[in-house]
């Protein structure tokens, strides 16, 4: 049996918190036939994924086709148009709130197309693992009749999985302190149009003599919205926190580490100085606030990590406190194009997790989508 030692950053998430859910819905049918051969044919290769957890270890488990995958037959038409917290409230259970391995998928057949719903322990993996192993699945779900393309695909694809590689480590709690949970949150999206931010950006260049970022721009506006709708529950301090993927910088994770391979940022506001907040200043702040990601950065990250384990604050041990800030992820970069699993594209998509003042970015053509709960 096969057992992996979980890293630093996977401690944040051993209870089970901010699952990776997201439903894809596709007008034209999707054979589930397809996707149970293809997940079995993956199983071997991302064993993590389906494995148990247990005191600071992953352990491999025969894969069994039951516990991993639900078919759900709806004599109904899936409605994209529908409110999309009418849609949440509806499909935010059809996987169990705790499974007792790290991944489920539910194949919805609509009258009018197919509800993929793949939901994802974060202590398996991040949003990029989570695209990775779906785009594989999709590829390998579209290629069912051609098996030599379909091993040379699966051994390209094969990702590794040591996750203290850089630094040794034993975390031997099995559950942490969970944040709260706010499951009455209240949904908004707001279109940020692209041309809006372009010219933030060029303005702020102009003034500030500073280079930012879109996702800066993004998470500026999302600490204004936040704070000017819940100001008096923060009181004088908030945080905004932000996740960094660090595989393109550290070479022994690379593009094919499958895990969590963030760091998490994050930007203090005293809110007494602050009665109001300015997005450019805040784009520019949060910009010369960010560290350089590379190995030495990372590890102190780590380090940090360890240190909170070891003196038992592991209350500390999670990506923000809704109580005192509000948590920004940028999705806008989905490689939904990878996401055919032979049938086309996905035609609707509904971010199914939820965290009190999380904040989710997504793109649409000419626009990004913040969702944000509150």
């Amino acid at each position: 049996m096969k057992r992996l030692k979980i890293s630093q950053v996977d401690t944040v998430f051993v209870n089970g918190s901010y699952p990776i859910e997201m439903l894809f819905f596709y007008r034209n049918k999707i054979k589930t036939a397809a996707i149970i051969k293809a997940l079995k044919y993956l199983s071997p290769q991302f064993w993590p994924l389906f494995a148990e957890y247990k005191a600071g270890l992953l352990y491999e488990d025969s894969y069994t086709e039951e516990v991993f995958i639900n078919e759900i037959i709806c004599k109904e038409d899936f409605n994209p148009e529908a409110d999309e917290r009418q849609l949440w409230q509806k499909y935010h259970t059809i996987n169990p709130e705790k499974m007792s391995k790290l991944f489920r998928l539910s194949i919805l057949q609509f009258n009018n197309g197919t509800a993929l719903i793949p939901k994802m322990n974060h202590l398996a993996g991040d949003g990029y693992s989570y695209f990775y192993f779906l785009s594989l699945l999709a590829a390998i779900a579209r290629l069912s009749k051609k098996p030599l393309k379909k091993a040379v695909l699966r051994r390209l694809g094969a990702p590794h999985h040591q996750r203290t590689v850089l630094k040794d480590f034993h975390f031997n709690k099995t559950k942490i302190k969970s944040p709260l949970e706010h499951p009455d949150c209240t949904l908004i999206n707001e279109a940020v149009s692209k041309k809006a931010v372009k010219n933030y950006i060029r303005k702020i260049k102009a003034d500030f003599g500073e280079t930012v970022s879109t996702n800066d721009i993004l998470c500026a506006v999302t600490a204004k919205k936040t704070i000017e709708n819940q100001r008096n529950d923060f009181g004088d301090q908030f945080t905004l926190s932000i996740p960094i993927d660090v595989r393109r910088n550290i070479k022994e994770l690379g593009a094919k580490f499958f895990g969590n391979g963030i760091m998490f940022h994050t930007l203090n506001f005293n809110l007494a100085e602050h009665k109001e907040i300015n997005i450019e200043e805040t784009a520019v702040r949060l910009r010369r606030s960010m560290p350089e990601v590379n190995k030495d950065s990372y590890m102190n990250f780590l380090q940090d990590l360890e240190d909170k384990s070891r003196q038992s604050a592991v209350h500390n041990l999670m990506p923000y406190n809704p109580a005192e800030g509000c948590l920004v992820t940028n999705l806008s970069r989905m490689p939904v194009k990878k996401l055919n699993f032979g049938t086309g594209d996905p035609d609707y998509i509904l971010l199914l997790t939820i965290g009190k003042n999380s904040a989710a970015v997504l793109a649409d053509k000419n626009d990004y989508i913040l969702r944000s709960a509150f």
